[in-house]
């Protein structure tokens, strides 16, 4: 399975060597230049750095028009939304979790139909059921 992930941080590091050792190919795009290094030495993980704000030009050079699932998990709910909208409707990705913190944000964008996920103790279970579904 063709995963896509949007940001790197703690969750995505503790999500993606459990994720690589199922059957998926997994690409992290993030400007976090650190956490991406830790990473890239997982198998089946490619990583890209992004430098510049042109979102669909990294997400096309991440695999997006190929990818199952996509994974919004920045620490930013506004460039999470955004960046799943685009995800979902736009490149038709079959599987979009998008992670915000918001309580607002996390209904009304579940109203338009993403499967959202916010803060809790059982986080990382949220997210690979979401995968699953």
């Amino acid at each position: 399975m063709q995963v896509l992930i949007l940001g790197c941080n703690e969750l995505t590091a503790n999500l993606v060597p459990d994720l690589a050792q199922g059957n998926h190919d997994i690409t992290v795009l993030s400007k976090d230049r650190h956490c991406l290094e830790q990473l890239e030495s997982e198998p089946k993980v490619k990583v890209i750095l992004t430098t510049e704000p042109l979102m669909q030009d990294y997400l096309q050079q991440g695999g997006i028009d190929t990818a199952e699932v996509f994974l919004a998990l920045s620490r930013d709910d506004h460039q999470n939304a955004l960046a799943a909208q685009i995800a979902r409707h736009i490149f038709n990705v079959p599987k979009v979790v998008c992670h915000l913190n918001h309580p607002q944000l996390q209904i009304f964008y579940a109203g338009l139909g993403l499967d959202v996920v916010g803060y809790s103790f059982g986080l990382l279970q949220d997210i690979r059921q979401s995968i699953e579904k």
